[in-house]
């Protein structure tokens, strides 16, 4: 009888490591995940082509209508649409919980609610002339959860909210 129940305690203590094990591995593994989200994040919208799409929209002034966009800008509605597109992945990335909003708050608040700002007309007469309301939807999420967050809360420039920050990597 004694061994028996020495080998069944055993065999209960190898299920309940195995599990703790796999629980752990399964922890690391998401953590893992929302790391390289965040450096996906970061890095795939450092490029010429980004930069050139921000710079284009916030040149654009306040209350053109989807022809003057065109106009005035021209070739350049490439790039216009680049940072749209990126926009809304984003939108999608942070709805789905693969990344914060905080993190997408703490890189690109500014820029997406100046893009929305900008380009909301000329959304809106796309989604007309195509007759879907889901041309750039998660766009308009995202700016608008940007806005409501800032409704909240008045944000803090990095340089002030965290002037005292030290790094706790010796």
């Amino acid at each position: 009888m004694e061994l028996t129940f020495i080998l069944n305690i055993v065999a209960t203590a190898a299920v309940i490591i195995g599990l703790v094990f796999g629980l752990t591995q399964l922890r690391h593994y998401h953590l893992s995940q929302k790391r390289d989200s965040a450096l996906y994040l970061l890095n795939s919208y450092q490029t010429g082509e980004f930069s050139q799409g921000i710079w284009t929209i916030l040149s654009i002034p306040d209350g053109l209508t989807k022809v003057e966009i065109d106009e005035r800008v021209g070739e350049e509605i490439k790039v216009v649409y680049l940072v749209m597109s990126t926009w809304e992945s984003i939108g999608i990335l942070v709805f789905h919980n693969e990344i914060s909003m905080d993190m997408v708050e703490d890189a690109f608040s500014d820029p997406i609610t100046l893009s929305w700002q900008k380009l909301e007309l000329y959304v809106s007469a796309m989604r007309e002339e195509h007759q879907s309301e889901t041309i750039f939807e998660w766009f308009q999420w995202l700016a608008e959860q940007m806005k409501d967050r800032e409704k909240n809360r008045s944000p803090v420039p990095a340089y002030i909210a965290h002037k005292k920050w030290t790094s706790n990597r010796g």
